[in-house]
């Protein structure tokens, strides 16, 4: 059975129960074929790419769809709903602000790239940052107060120690973001 990504469109085609169904339908091989990248891919772990859950029936008990995922457009469905200088769409204001301070000082970033470690494992930076010739991978740190997301923290940053010795920035909420984070620029990035 063979997948691919359809060529660089957002095709609300592809979801994440179309790709269950052809993982499950594979009986001796599978192979996906991905053209540049796999963020689409990435993107249906989130539960907005789902076609089941937009829709408004239940066999047992009706759980109504949220008017927000029935009203979802493209650059919402990855939660994308704050526009930088850069022409990106972030997830936060706080990543408004990094993203907008970069742009501003001419630092060359791309935003949420795949990073991959050696062993194929890999996580999503916020901000990648190539800088004479150096990557670096700056994360923001939003939601610490919230245990789920202080966990899943913890265990990125052991695999950010384990394959990216020294080449993590990161910034935590605060009312000095602005402060902080144009500290971080002129300590690394001038």
């Amino acid at each position: 059975m063979l997948l691919h990504k359809p060529p660089k469109s957002k095709s609300t085609l592809l979801s994440t129960e179309l790709i269950y169904t052809g993982i499950t339908r594979a009986q001796k091989h599978l192979t996906i074929l991905a053209e540049e990248d796999v963020s689409v891919f990435i993107s249906l772990r989130r539960p907005e790419k789902s076609h089941l859950l937009a829709i408004n029936s239940s066999l047992f008990t009706f759980h109504p769809v949220p008017d927000e995922m029935l009203q979802i457009r493209t650059w919402y469905e990855e939660g994308k709903i704050h526009h930088t200088l850069a022409d990106y769409m972030v997830r936060s204001k706080s990543e408004v602000i990094i993203a907008n301070i970069l742009f501003d000082r001419n630092i060359p970033f791309r935003y949420e790239i795949p990073l991959f470690a050696p062993d194929g494992t890999f996580y999503i930076p916020d901000f990648t940052i190539t800088w004479n010739g150096e990557q670096w991978y700056w994360e923001h740190l939003g939601l610490l107060d919230r245990e789920d997301y202080k966990h899943h923290w913890q265990t990125k940053e052991e695999w950010y120690k384990k394959h990216f010795t020294a080449r993590l920035i990161t910034t935590v909420e605060s009312p000095t973001l602005t402060k902080d984070a144009k500290d971080i620029v002129v300590k690394y990035f001038w």
